[in-house]
């Protein structure tokens, strides 16, 4: 079976949309803004959800819930498709293939062979393809919109790391299954009093034995609630602080109180904890050549100088160095024959942290984008070193940015969702 990251499970459960019947007449399940979502749609997208709890073993949940939980989780989908179509947001079929040639990797398989597996599996590789489009255009839209208002400063990490709470939290990883009960912005007492009745009566059923996945999929209002509220792996610093604090103590097993926040009230379920002490660090010795657009240089010349460098230093035409040093755009590496020293995770953004991950040591990496322009880079060497102070900090920081992203991205997500024209037509009267 081929093994894809977390971040793209949606997107395979998306792709098989051309294999089911067309229904003699279609009808518009709802409309969102400028745009409509058909029943079509919303049943391929239940039957593929439907196909991965059979193969998981998993009982299904009712249609009516599951029909509920897709269309909403497909509207915030599409009103951010649309916000990302009006800023211009878009990704080109090179940056595409890349994401592509990732995954294939990942899977110890070329492009083509990941792309004659998966239709051997029965997915459409081109509607395959689009569905990943989406998600790196969404993605792409949130960095912009919430990722770029985020700053934590050097105060705050050295406030963090000295704190009871910081010293803890690099101590232990979390991995924690979610509910959420939904409070609509501008609640009346009256609501949020029924929602905080509706998840103290969850934690008991829980208490008592419920199973967390299945109630998730049933009752969950959070958008990992068709996965069971299975939110995986992650230190304890990196957890939005509200679940953080509740999580540090708890013990394997244990179901939280109802914890509320903007978006409603969480609960919690600790499905297993791990780590303590010193942790030992893969750091990189890598050196890279960046080719930048600009005014005068599109984005599709500078796809084409790095691949004609790439062509270059791969056929031994030139040397890495010269390369690096001729025509690189990062002025700091190129006088180094594009040096970067050694490299911690962590430390480069997540494009070229993946790509130096994932190329074999002494190997030259195909050309990738990321925000400053186009790449390829080489792993000179790999070692394991302790975690040093400037690691820690670099942690604590990064823990602090990817806690207050999440609970940013939250509220932003309600706030476009409330903002945004939705009617829902799933009643065929309606």
């Amino acid at each position: 079976m081929i093994r894809i990251g977390a971040w793209l499970l949606g997107a395979l459960l998306m792709t098989q949309a051309a294999q089911a019947d067309m229904q003699p007449l279609d009808r518009i399940v709802a409309v969102v803004n400028d745009g409509v979502i058909m029943d079509s749609e919303l049943d391929a997208r239940v039957n593929d959800i439907a196909a991965q709890f059979r193969a998981d073993n998993r009982p299904l949940p009712p249609l009516e819930v599951m029909r509920e939980q897709v269309l909403d989780r497909m509207i915030l989908e599409r009103v951010q498709l649309q916000m990302a179509e009006r800023g211009g947001i878009r990704v080109d079929d090179a940056a595409l293939n890349q994401a592509l040639e990732g995954i294939a990797r990942q899977n110890n398989m070329t492009l083509p062979q990941f792309s004659e597996r998966l239709r051997g599996e029965g997915y459409d590789w081109s509607q395959f393809r689009e569905q990943i489009r989406n998600e790196m255009v969404i993605s792409r839209l949130q960095q912009r919109s919430v990722a770029s208002r985020i700053r934590v400063t050097d105060r705050e990490v050295e406030r963090f790391l000295q704190s009871e709470t910081g010293k803890r939290m690099f101590q232990a990883d979390f991995h924690l299954g979610h509910i959420l009960v939904k409070v609509p912005g501008g609640a009346s007492p009256d609501q949020v009093r029924a929602a905080k009745q509706k998840a103290d009566d969850l934690v008991g059923r829980l208490r008592g034995g419920a199973d967390f996945a299945e109630t998730a999929v049933a009752e969950s209002d959070g958008p990992e609630a068709l996965e069971g509220g299975d939110l995986g792996w992650r230190e304890a610093a990196q957890w939005p602080s509200l679940f953080a604090d509740a999580a540090i103590d708890m013990q394997k097993g244990e179901i939280s109180e109802p914890l509320r926040s903007g978006a409603g009230f969480h609960i919690l379920k600790m499905i297993d904890r791990r780590g303590g002490g010193e942790r030992l660090v893969t750091q990189y010795k890598v050196r890279h050549v960046l080719v930048r657009p600009d005014t005068l240089t599109t984005e599709e010349q500078a796809r084409q100088e790095i691949d004609r460098l790439h062509d270059q230093v791969a056929s031994g035409e030139l040397t890495f160095a010269q390369a690096a040093e001729r025509s690189s755009d990062d002025p700091g590496s190129a006088r180094a024959g594009g040096e970067l020293g050694w490299v911690a995770p962590g430390e480069m953004v997540p494009e070229f942290e993946q790509m130096m991950q994932e190329t074999p040591k002494g190997q030259l990496s195909p050309t990738f984008q990321t925000q400053f322009g186009w790449h390829f880079l080489q792993v000179e060497d790999v070692r394991e070193t302790d975690m040093s102070d400037r690691y820690r900090d670099l942690q604590a920081r990064q823990a602090l940015q990817k806690r207050r992203f999440d609970e940013e991205l939250q509220t932003w997500l309600q706030e476009q969702r409330a903002e945004a024209y939705v009617d829902i037509r799933l009643n065929p009267d309606s």
